[in-house]
């Protein structure tokens, strides 16, 4: 009896990018030009977009968005893991190096615990606290996507975090410095100097160009990009509606 190999999806075969390095290039300027254009849209219309860039901070505020935080880095870091499950079965390149990505932010929800704790708030208060609805249904949303979707659709939500922490953050930590102190915010500091001398924007653009397969890809990219900042849209307003206090505090 003639057998023949029943496996599948075992990322075996090595196939050749759709994107060459210049069209990648071209691809990757497009899809930044887009998120420059989604980041005006928000700083226009989401409340408190801009807040830790202030002088002064509402406190209440502060706290749970280290709180969300540290439960956002925790989910995903389970969601990503499943996507990096899928990732192992189509492209064994791509999988390299979102492994090393996870690997360098895994453990980075201590860092905002760190800073969380110079605000009063301990470990075991974070824990008893749930997360909110909506980082709930973000971390449910890349669930789905990375189930019943393009595993790219997950990648989308990497890139846009560290593409947008690599524009906005910067500017959070030089104000943070001053209205907090730079001893209150030695966490954020150090994950936003991870992300800055690892390049994450660059390594997540590398990822996410290995799974563009067709141009009809560069436009799914800008439709989850869509989506995913919907869902992170909602958040924000609904931060600002439970926590925005009506005067500003000080540390």
């Amino acid at each position: 009896m003639e057998t023949t190999n029943r496996l599948t999806h075992s990322a075996l075969l090595r196939r050749k990018p759709f994107l060459s390095p210049r069209d990648s290039a071209q691809a990757k300027q497009e899809i930044d030009a887009f998120l420059d254009e989604k980041m005006a849209q928000w700083n226009a219309t989401v409340p408190f977009a801009r807040h830790l860039e202030g002088s002064e901070i509402q406190l209440r505020y502060y706290r749970q968005t280290l709180i969300e935080h540290a439960w956002r880095i925790r989910l995903m870091r389970t969601a990503q893991s499943y996507a990096l499950h899928k990732i192992t079965k189509v492209n064994a390149e791509a999988a390299k190096l979102y492994a090393a990505y996870q690997d360098e932010e895994m453990l980075h929800d201590v860092l905002f615990m760190k800073d969380a704790e110079k605000v009063g708030l301990s470990a075991q208060d974070i824990f008893e606290t749930e997360p909110s609805l909506y980082t709930r249904l973000l971390a449910g949303y890349l669930y789905f996507v990375a189930e019943h979707e393009k595993v790219l659709g997950v990648i989308c939500y990497s890139y846009l975090v560290e593409y947008t922490t690599q524009k906005i953050t910067p500017k959070q930590i030089r104000a943070m410095s001053k209205s907090l102190g730079k001893d209150m915010i030695v966490g954020q500091a150090a994950h936003l100097n991870t992300d800055l001398v690892e390049d994450h924007t660059q390594d997540m653009w590398d990822i996410l160009g290995l799974f563009v397969e067709s141009q009809q890809d560069i436009v799914d990219i800008k439709r989850y990009f869509d989506e995913i900042q919907e869902l992170l849209r909602q958040f924000f307003v609904d931060m600002y509606e439970r926590f925005g206090a009506v005067e500003p505090q000080s540390a």
